[in-house]
């Protein structure tokens, strides 16, 4: 009977203690949080809506050697379809407005199995509306790894594929993308 008392005064304690958030491993072994729980703490809120787009994002802050917070630059020529969101010489990320077409992530997914003899691809984020990738040219093909990501969301009935340049860039500039394109949405109110 006392061990069953003591079995329930410990429960809290064992339940709060087993608590927190769940981390998931990558592809590189190292371990970073499960995405229901996103922290935006190091980013900033951006409105799309003076550029033509009903959409508002956070954004890493980024500062200068010297320390200053360097500004985002959004470029977008009235009526065209693309809006480049540049942060400091490595962010870039393009937003493309694919008006009612859907599925191009996986349409994406399925150029880049057409790639696989020049390239070697490895997924750390497989989701139907968001891919994180790191891409390599084969073993004996020398070369850099470079990391991309692609993802759509919907505004307002549109699709807009979120993505990095073709080039790739550093894995945690595109962790920085992926946090960005996972907070995008509608600007609600006035």
């Amino acid at each position: 009977m006392k061990k069953i008392v003591l079995l329930f005064a410990l429960l809290p304690l064992l339940m709060t203690s087993c608590g927190g958030a769940e981390t998931t491993e990558d592809s590189d072994g190292t371990d970073s949080l499960n995405t229901t729980t996103l922290d935006f703490s190091d980013m900033n809120e951006i409105s799309l809506v003076p550029h033509g787009l009903n959409m508002q994002l956070m954004l890493p802050s980024v500062a200068s050697s010297t320390g200053a917070s360097i500004d985002p630059k959004i470029i977008h020529d009235e009526g065209d379809y693309l809006w480049y969101i540049t942060i400091g010489p490595r962010f870039e990320l393009i937003i493309e407005d694919f008006g009612k077409e859907k599925s191009k992530v996986a349409e994406e997914k399925k150029r880049l199995a057409e790639l696989t003899n020049i390239f070697d691809i490895e997924f750390s984020t497989d989701e139907p509306a968001l891919l994180m990738y790191k891409r390599t040219l084969h073993e004996d093909q020398g070369g850099k790894a470079s990391y991309h990501c692609y993802g759509q969301v919907m505004i307002d009935g549109y699709n807009y594929v979120m993505r990095s340049e073709d080039e790739g860039a550093l894995k945690p500039i595109i962790e920085d993308m992926v946090m960005t394109i996972r907070s995008a949405k509608p600007v609600t109110g006035a």
